[in-house]
């Protein structure tokens, strides 16, 4: 075997490499782009409702209708992303 075709050889093996750590680089960042499912509660205030974290009680939003917080509550609840 000649130097150019070993040398060949190791080029393709190089770019195989770097191809498959591209893909899992971009699988990763997939993944950690995505917020975690999280469970959450709805409280009325006023005429005002409340997205909390069921784990913590924080307050994660407000939205003025119940049929927005029960949107966003689902969202989060999937781990979907949300628009801002």
């Amino acid at each position: 075997m000649n130097a150019f075709t070993k040398a060949r050889e190791l080029i393709a093996e190089l770019l195989d490499a770097l191809r498959q750590t591209g893909h899992a680089r971009m699988a990763a960042e997939a993944r950690t782009r995505q917020p975690a499912p999280r469970a959450t509660q709805l409280y009325a205030c006023g005429s005002d409702w409340q997205v909390l974290d069921a784990d913590s009680g924080r307050l994660l939003a407000w939205r003025p209708s119940q049929h927005e917080a029960a949107e966003l509550a689902t969202r989060l609840e999937l781990g979907l992303q949300l628009h801002h």
